[in-house]
Order: structure tokens, then C-alpha cells, then sequence
């Protein structure tokens, strides 16, 4: 009950992110899903792993870490083995980091997708047993533009012993590449993964007069 409880929360306080309810989470299985792409979830395509396929995925967890925080790592693990194993299963193109193709390729995920994708990922690891020192959480958000920050979410996890949260942020590379893992108040403070430059906001175009005089 707590686990979509959770997940299905309307998100308004900072750090709180968008509401998974109208995805349909909670009716998916590792085995039915559809994944989201072409920038918030504009796009669904259906996928479907095989048992062989899952376990691969759920296979850095399989052995009961000592730590939640190597817990966590391990997650990372897997979430990335997941986004390998969807993008050969739905054909996609290789999702490339901090979406900077979509115009192009709808197969290009933005950090709405990402997030949606991840948490689902999260929550199937939860459900069946592999998460056992950190509980899923539900998607997690900053900036707000008017703040001078770039909107971005993530998905999350919380730590079952200090309940501290810990962004789950696969955005910033390609597909399969490393997903970070970020304690929640470093990811609120425009945390992005060292060496790569900071978005900027761009100025609001100037408008035009309508009569000259």
C-alpha cells in the first residue's frame, strides 16, 4: 500500500516531482509494460521482457548488499542494464544524454521520460523483492524557471534506515550509461555530474511593437 501510495503523490513542495498515476504503473509487470519517449511520455511504445531478460537486469541485486549505499549502487546498475535491455526489445535509437536530438529522433527521451522510466524500473525491483535496505520514492523536481533554474526530475529512492531520499538520475547519459545517484538536498542544489556544462535559460525574446511611431 505505501509503495503507490507513495508513488501517487501530487507534487507541489520543492523536491517533489510529477504524479505517476496517469501511467499506469501499478497495472505493469516487467513482462507488460510501455516504455516513455519522445518527450513527456508523448510517445508509448509497448515492451515486454522475457524472465531470462528481467534477471538480468535484477542480477547486481541478487546478493544482499551490507550497506544501503551500496544498495544503491547497485540499483544504478540495474536501471541501466534495463534502459540496454528496452532500447534493443523496442528497436529504438541509442537515447542520447540530456536529450539533445528529439527534433530529429522521437526516440529520444527527455528528463520527464527518463524519470517515469526509471521510477518504473524502481518500482519493479521494489515489488519483487530486490530492493531490501532502500524503498522507492516518488519522482522528485527542481527549478521552476522563474528561480533562474532549468526544470528538471528525476526518480528515487529512500534510504529504509535514515529515510534520507536519493535522486536516481539517469538524464545526463546516453542510454545504458551511468546513472547517478544523489543525495536529495545536493540534487535540489543544481547538481549535474561534474565536468558538464550547466544549461542555460534562454532570455525571453524581446517583443516587437505593434505600431511604429
Amino acid at each position: 500500500m505505501c509503495l503507490w501510495g507513495c508513488l501517487f503523490l501530487a507534487a507541489c513542495a520543492n523536491g517533489q516531482g510529477i504524479s505517476l498515476a496517469p501511467y499506469g504503473i501499478e497495472r505493469e509487470t516487467p513482462q507488460n509494460f510501455k516504455v516513455c519517449h519522445g518527450f513527456g511520455c508523448s510517445a508509448r511504445t509497448p515492451v515486454g521482457l522475457t524472465k531470462r531478460e528481467w534477471s538480468k537486469v535484477t542480477a547486481p541485486l541478487r546478493k544482499r548488499s551490507k550497506t544501503a549505499a551500496a544498495e544503491r549502487k547497485k540499483i544504478a546498475k540495474s536501471v541501466a542494464l534495463m534502459e540496454r535491455v528496452v532500447q534493443k526489445k523496442a528497436g529504438f535509437n541509442k537515447d542520447l544524454g540530456q536529450a539533445t536530438t528529439f527534433e530529429k529522433d522521437q526516440h529520444q527521451m527527455d528528463c520527464l521520460d527518463e524519470t517515469i522510466n526509471t521510477s518504473r524500473t524502481l518500482a519493479f525491483l521494489d515489488v519483487g523483492g530486490s530492493l531490501r535496505l532502500n524503498s522507492v520514492y516518488e519522482p522528485i523536481h527542481r527549478g521552476y524557471f522563474i528561480d533562474g533554474m532549468w526544470p528538471h526530475n528525476s526518480g528515487a529512492v529512500r534510504d529504509n534506515e535514515t529515510s534520507e531520499i536519493f535522486a536516481i538520475d539517469s538524464y545526463y547519459s546516453d542510454n545504458g550509461g551511468t546513472v547517478s545517484v544523489v543525495p536529495l538536498s545536493v540534487w535540489l542544489d543544481e547538481w549535474r555530474p561534474e565536468g558538464l556544462r550547466p544549461r542555460v535559460i534562454p532570455p525571453k525574446p524581446k517583443r516587437k511593437p505593434l505600431f511604429k511611431g
